[in-house]
């Protein structure tokens, strides 16, 4: 990339897996992802309402609300299943709130009788100002959203797989899915870690993230494929360094166009509104992640997978082996001169006939000047010419002036 002016180039890919810098990438994401496993299995996601089905009553209060109180109230309608309540407080504009996330009942008059007793004691004790939100999903409908949001998914994957195959190659597309992978598990293990709700405008940010982590890859992805045909078919570098060309020369458009990104995301996120909240929250772990999968998780092992290629592996062998060569050269020691030592060495002799080439070549263009035919001498002038010029002067002013001849007596 160019920084004012001047050209700044980054090892970013390696060569083989647990060399660097491909060591440190894959252990950072390595770590993230099994953190996020754990997290996920242990605490789980908060799944909203409209993918587990119940009631949800979200009311603002007089006065602060206590917990402990509020499941006491709820133990009462244990048979109902209510003991599996969800029970949360905060703050918001005017006053304290209290939020219900109650199982769904099946039984309509049963469910009313219930919800309604709640709402009475939770009223008595401190006082509902405003219901700020009541929502009800029957469990069957919260079961049909999350199939069809994972089958939308798996469409999705399937659809860009096909895509990037027939744009680029396979292999791209292979890579390009794994990185998306790697974005939506990480993100998912933040999203428990930090107990925020999954909702259906969390898979809307989702599928954005998701677009904007491939749009990401691809741009990468077609600078590859410019240079794998300028560059890799001359046979001078390798594949791995050829992608590692490649990100340097999109990491500055990578980096302006994150930023640009992240600015407005970050902004909705302090100032927004609640909705708007965990939707830029969602955007703003996808577009950061989506970045750096796109240069430090699908390159690398784009590259990895490539050199494994039989041509690109002759590439590679081809360039150290011209490596290699270019190091003994510099590295071996200088003949001795010949008149102070005798008996020099094999090594030496190859190493005095290498930097002796030149040498010669410059002396062959003086031999063969010597050994070439003389060019013809410059004539004399002749006797009349010389006569000519003798006789005259210049004069003062710059005039010719004639010689006055003597007279003989």
């Amino acid at each position: 990339m160019y920084v004012r002016g001047r050209e700044v180039k980054f090892k970013l890919i390696g060569s083989r897996l647990f060399a660097r810098p491909n060591l440190v990438w894959f252990s950072l994401s390595g770590a993230l992802i099994v953190l996020s496993l754990v997290v996920l299995f242990t605490m789980g996601v908060n799944l909203g309402i409209e993918f587990e089905g119940g009631y949800l009553l979200k009311v603002k209060l007089e006065r602060p609300a206590n917990v402990e109180e509020v499941r006491a109230v709820l133990g009462g309608y244990a048979g109902e299943g209510l003991e599996k309540t969800i029970v949360q407080t905060g703050e918001a504009e005017g006053g304290p709130v209290l939020i219900l996330r109650m199982p769904y009942i099946e039984d309509s008059e049963t469910r009313t009788k219930t919800i309604d007793g709640i709402t009475s004691e939770i009223d008595a004790l401190y006082g509902i100002e405003e219901t700020l939100q009541e929502e009800q999903v029957g469990s069957e409908w919260g079961r049909e959203v999350s199939v069809k949001a994972l089958i939308a998914l798996g469409v999705f994957l399937v659809v860009i797989l096909i895509y990037i195959t027939l744009r680029l190659e396979f292999k791209m597309a292979v890579t390009a899915i794994i990185a998306l992978i790697h974005d939506t598990m990480i993100t998912m293990g933040i999203y428990a870690l930090s107990g925020r709700e999954v909702t259906p405008v969390t898979v809307i940010a989702f599928l954005t993230i998701l677009g904007y982590s491939l749009y990401d890859t691809i741009v990468v992805f077609d600078r590859v494929e410019e240079n794998t045909n300028l560059m890799a078919r001359s046979s001078r570098i390798s594949y791995a360094e050829m992608v590692n060309e490649s990100v340097n020369q999109t990491l500055m458009r990578s980096i302006g166009t994150t930023i640009t990104t992240l600015l407005p995301i970050i902004t909705i996120l302090i100032f927004g509104g609640e909705t708007l909240k965990d939707f830029a929250f969602a955007l703003f772990l996808g577009v950061f992640l989506g970045a750096y999968s796109s240069m430090f998780v699908a390159s690398p092992l784009l590259a990895l997978w490539k050199e494994r290629e039989p041509r690109y592996a002759a590439v590679r062998e081809k360039t150290m082996a011209k490596g290699a060569r270019e190091a003994i050269l510099i590295t071996s020691p200088k003949p001795a001169a010949a008149s102070g030592k005798t008996g020099a060495s094999s090594e030496d002799k190859e190493v005095a006939a290498v930097e002796g080439t030149p040498k010669e070549a410059r002396e062959k263009p003086k031999t063969a000047a010597k050994a070439g035919p003389k060019p013809a001498a410059a004539k004399k002038p002749t006797a009349p010419a010389q006569r000519q010029k003798s006789s005259t002067t210049r004069g003062p002013s710059g005039g010719k002036k004639k010689k006055k001849k003597k007279k003989k007596k």
